[in-house]
C-alpha cells in the first residue's frame, strides 16, 4: 500500500481526463458496479496505463519479486448499493499476477467500499476457511496491490453512501 503517490497537479490532470472516459452500468451476481471498457478509450488513460507499465512494473518487479512487463487499466464507480463479492482474479491462462487498486478523490466520499482482503486455509487443493486478513479504507491517492493466486481471495463491500472512484487492473508477465 502507498498512499499519496500521484503529485496534487498530476492528479487533477488525471480527474479531467477521467471525465472523458466513458463508463457503462455492469450487475451480476456476484457484482454491481459502472466502469470503463477493458480497453481505454481516450488516449488519456491509455497514457496512464503506459505509465504504469513503464514506472510502476519495474519497481513491483523488484518488491514482489514476480516478474511484471505490462499492465492494464480500468475506471470503477461504486455508488450506494454497489458491491464486488468474494472472489479471486486468477484464471488459468490470463497470466495475471499482481492485481491493483488506485483510489481517487470522489465529489461525495464513500462510506464503505473498503477492499477486503482474506486469509484463506486450504485442504485437499481446496479452500476450505477464510478470515479477514486486512480492510483498506479507499482514500484518495492510494495504491494497493496484492498478489493474484487461486487463494487470493478478495472483495470490495458494499458502498452504502458516497462514491467510491478508483483505476484498477492487472499487471502480467
Amino acid at each position: 500500500m502507498c498512499d499519496d503517490l500521484v503529485p496534487p497537479d498530476a492528479l487533477d490532470a488525471l480527474m479531467m481526463a477521467l471525465d472523458e472516459e466513458p463508463v457503462d452500468p455492469y450487475e451480476g451476481d456476484l457484482f454491481a458496479f459502472d466502469a470503463s471498457a477493458p480497453e481505454p478509450r481516450t488516449d488519456e488513460l491509455r497514457a496512464t496505463r503506459d505509465a504504469l507499465t513503464t514506472t510502476l512494473a519495474p519497481i513491483l518487479s523488484r518488491i514482489t519479486g514476480k516478474v511484471v512487463t505490462r499492465a492494464d487499466l480500468r475506471a470503477f464507480a461504486y455508488r450506494e448499493g454497489h458491491y464486488l463479492l468474494p472472489h479471486t482474479d486468477h484464471q488459468h491462462g490470463l497470466g495475471r499476477a499482481l492485481a491493483y487498486a488506485y483510489y481517487l478523490p470522489s465529489p461525495e466520499p464513500p462510506v464503505g467500499g473498503e477492499l477486503e482482503l482474506f486469509r484463506c486455509t486450504v485442504g485437499d487443493g481446496e479452500i476450505v476457511a477464510t478470515d479477514s486478513a486486512l480492510l483498506v479504507e479507499p482514500r484518495a491517492n492510494r495504491l494497493v496491490v496484492f498478489d493474484v493466486s487461486d487463494v487470493s481471495l478478495h472483495q470490495v463491500r458494499e458502498v452504502t453512501r458516497g462514491l467510491r472512484l478508483s483505476l484498477a487492473g492487472w499487471f502480467y508477465p
